[in-house]
């Protein structure tokens, strides 16, 4: 820190030199300056001080705090009531003595609703200002490790999140907190009840998501549909909501006839008001920031001066926190309203000129499509790498759904404030907003299943995202300027002629002798089990979906669909299940949702257990669901797949009591001389069976039985496998303590592979030809 330290204090006194002296060079040494500055701040970031939370990773422990923001609040299908914390650590007590403490935590907490039936009222739950005592073992935050997905452990720490807590107990002790924002918490909890008492619990929850944000109890219909269709941000506050506030203050303005200025004070004070009332968390403030700023430029004319505060609100937010960089919130939001101050006002010129029968597009038209355009160009490589699907339906939406979504939300915002004085008033209006919401649910389904209301967006590189901005530069150029342009690249055609040519030869000529390999994907899927094979020409198929015990988390919609995709994977030829555990078999269903399968193959236990696991739902009874023989394989697309084991219910091989993984299933992938072991839960008493019928079982890859349990990997197996690699794929800090110690010790004895854990380098990616074997891990 103190050499980076006086490196910028260095360039700043050069800098300010620079900039009197008015040399050529100042540009470039104050570009240097911010970029150590960043690093500056990163570093603070990323290394907190001795008092912080974080020093206490791996202790039990008492911490107080005060809330931060209100709970939020799930109830699972047992009745259990689950409730996530952000606390902002006051006191530490470990080891019998206690500290003073900075930083946040984020505590999980869960109790059974039987016992709790005589508070209804979700204050017992906690109000932002809150203090609170929890006890429980602080834990590093970690998250699935997977290409594609978003950093929340830096996401979590832009917000100095640097712990978390499953707590044994909590304690929570009413406080007066922050004024504003205990008062703003009442009023949502107004508008909450007032709405509840017009309308249905589901229909309650996604107008109040449309007002205040979030996702907690809205119909999941609902949500893909709104998701499908491109518009579920309106459930998120953001830019949108800001702009809406503005115009209608704006039309108030109008029609009261106010001078301009008094216009703009008027709506800062609307969004200063929404933003403290959405809770003042740090994306409505982004939002409300760059909202106000534009505003303002754009009320006076200064349209170009809006571009110039966009860039300077965005540096000054990364200026004070280095690590918003990672936030998806604040990449789209930043991109959506450069799109909006750049790409959007190019695109309503042009449609303005567009004649159909002699006359012009309307000005509300012509904006609303130039709108949802310009945000969508702006933020594409984003969307592609993040979501890799693209809505073509949204256009539509935008224009039909969301004005009457938008209306939704100001006369929402008006039902609660009439409300707070005629109560029956505001129940009849929020009943008028229900009616609206029923014909939006009803419109966003017809549109979601319009033909082409999505597509695949294949994820883009950097170089590919490099050259779509700057084309997507070129052509929002006026054309003046493109003029100059192409008479310049005219003058010298047979110089970018020959740059062209020489470019698409090299990389056909890359392409066509790049040799063709067989991918191998082991996905972090925490405590479970996942892989995915990716054959030379492109078919694919998995090996189980990992999944929760609980079913509180999809992990095979919120895991391995977006890594399927990521990879560009839309189909799959076929999914092997290992046995009819959770953990191996409860994303399936998450999956076959989303990408199209052309059967699942399981084990002997039987259809009724996997469905047990998996979700009885009517995707999944439609399933064509194939049993696995021992001793038979498939080849598919040059990979071969072979059943090495597969115990039917008369010869299942248990230790003792049956625990299920008795039935696992055995299989070997091989694509030349490149083999893959997937063991999934195979206890030793079954690979003692399997040795004992003669079995060849080596490979080069082994996927360790059990996540590294000691009920498997016994030594006669390991040396009869004999790997190159081993892949334990566990969960971080898992409850059962996998992997055992005493296995990795035997992996090293036995087998002297390398071994690799999906807990410590997320995603591990092995590439063959069929010969020569590279390994790509995630982390490190």
């Amino acid at each position: 820190m103190l050499p980076l330290g006086i490196l910028l204090i260095v360039f700043l006194a050069l800098s300010f030199i620079l900039t009197l002296k008015q040399s050529r060079f100042t540009f470039i040494v104050v570009a240097l300056l911010f970029f150590i500055f960043g690093n500056f701040r990163s570093n603070i970031f990323l290394n907190p001080g001795d008092l912080d939370i974080s020093n206490y990773w791996g202790k039990e422990a008492v911490v107080c705090g005060t809330l931060e923001g209100d709970p939020r609040v799930r109830e699972d299908e047992n009745g259990e009531i689950h409730l996530r914390y952000v606390v902002k650590a006051d006191t530490v007590k470990s080891d019998k003595e206690e500290k003073r403490a900075t930083g946040k935590i984020i505590v999980y907490s869960k109790f059974s609703k039987s016992n709790d039936k005589d508070n209804k009222d979700t204050d017992k739950y906690g109000r932002s200002g809150d203090y609170i005592k929890v006890s429980g073992k602080i834990r590093q935050p970690h998250d699935y490790q997977n290409p594609g997905r978003m950093n929340n452990i830096m996401i979590q720490r832009s917000q100095e999140i640097t712990a978390q807590m499953s707590a044994h107990k909590a304690d929570i002790e009413e406080r007066d907190g922050d004024f504003l924002l205990r008062m703003a918490g009442n009023i949502r909890n107004f508008y909450r009840e007032l709405m509840e008492k017009a309308m249905s619990k589901e229909d309650a929850a996604a107008i109040f998501a449309m007002l205040f944000g979030g996702y907690q109890g809205i119909k999941e219909e609902l949500l893909e549909s709104f998701t499908t269709t491109g518009i579920v941000h309106i459930l998120s506050v953001s830019g949108s909501h800001i702009t809406l506030l503005a115009g209608t203050a704006g039309l108030i303005g109008k029609l009261l006839r106010l001078p301009d200025r008094v216009t703009i004070i008027l709506a800062t004070v609307v969004i200063i008001i929404y933003g403290i009332l959405a809770g003042a968390v740090p994306p409505v403030i982004r939002s409300a920031i760059m909202g106000i700023l534009t505003l303002m430029a754009m009320t006076m004319g200064r349209e170009k001066d809006a571009r110039h505060i966009l860039s300077l609100v965005a540096l000054c937010m990364l200026i004070n926190s280095p690590l918003l960089i990672y936030d998806i919130s604040f990449q789209l939001s930043f991109g959506a309203t450069a799109g909006l101050v750049y790409i959007a006002p190019v695109i309503r010129e042009y449609l303005r000129k567009i004649k159909i029968r002699d006359k012009k597009i309307s000005e509300f038209f012509a904006g609303s499509i130039a709108v949802t355009i310009g945000a969508q160009l702006s933020v594409l490589p984003l969307i592609a790498w993040y979501f890799n699907v693209i809505s073509f339906s949204s256009l539509l939406a935008n224009l039909i759904v969301v004005p009457i979504v938008e209306w939704i939300i100001v006369i929402g915002l008006f039902a609660g404030l009439i409300g707070g004085i005629f109560p029956f008033v505001g129940k009849a209006v929020f009943i008028i907003a229900s009616l609206m919401l029923g014909l939006v649910y009803e419109m966003t389904k017809l549109i979601a299943k319009l033909p082409g209301s999505k597509c695949y967006l294949p994820t883009m590189g950097m170089v590919s995202c490099i050259i779509y901005y700057i084309i997507l530069w070129i052509s929002i150029q006026k054309k003046e300027k493109l003029d100059i342009w192409w008479c310049y690249v005219k003058e010298n055609i047979w110089k970018f002629s020959g740059g062209v040519a020489f470019i698409t030869v090299f990389a056909l000529c890359f392409y066509m002798t790049k040799e063709k390999q067989m991918e191998m994907h082991c996905i972090d899927v925490g405590q479970g089990l996942a892989w995915l094979c990716k054959t030379p020409n492109g078919h694919a198929f998995m090996i189980d979906t990992g999944g929760t015990r609980d079913k509180g988390y999809d992990v095979g919609a919120r895991v391995d669909v977006p890594y399927l995709l990521h990879y560009g994977v839309t189909e799959l030829d076929y999914i092997f299940l290992t046995h009819a555990h959770s953990d191996h078999a409860g994303g399936v269903k998450g999956v076959i949702e989303k990408i199209k399968t052309n059967a699942v193959m399981i084990g002997d236990e039987g259809i009724d257990e996997y469905k047990k696991v998996m979700g009885n739902s009517e995707t999944v009874r439609k399933e064509k669901m194939l049993v696995l023989k021992e001793n038979t394989e498939m080849e598919i697309d040059g990979v071969k797949v072979e059943i090495l084991y597969s115990p039917t219910k008369e010869n299942a091989v248990s230790a003792g009591n049956a625990t299920g993984n008795e039935f696992s299933n055995l299989f070997r992938i091989s694509y030349g001389k490149a083999s893959f072991l997937i063991t999934g839960d195979l206890v030793k008493e079954q690979e003692a069976v399997i040795l004992e019928k003669g079995t060849d079982v080596g490979a080069t890859v082994l996927s360790v039985g059990h996540h590294g349990s000691h009920t498997s990997s016994s030594e006669e197996f390991l040396r009869s496998v004999n790997p190159k690699w081993s892949v334990i794929s566990c969960g971080f800090e898992n409850s059962f303590g996998h992997p055992h110690k005493d296995i990795l010790e035997r992996l090293e004895n036995c087998t002297n592979s390398e071994i690799m854990r999906t807990d410590l380098q997320g995603a591990i990616i092995f590439r063959t030809d069929g010969r020569k074997m590279s390994v790509e891990k995630y982390i490190g």
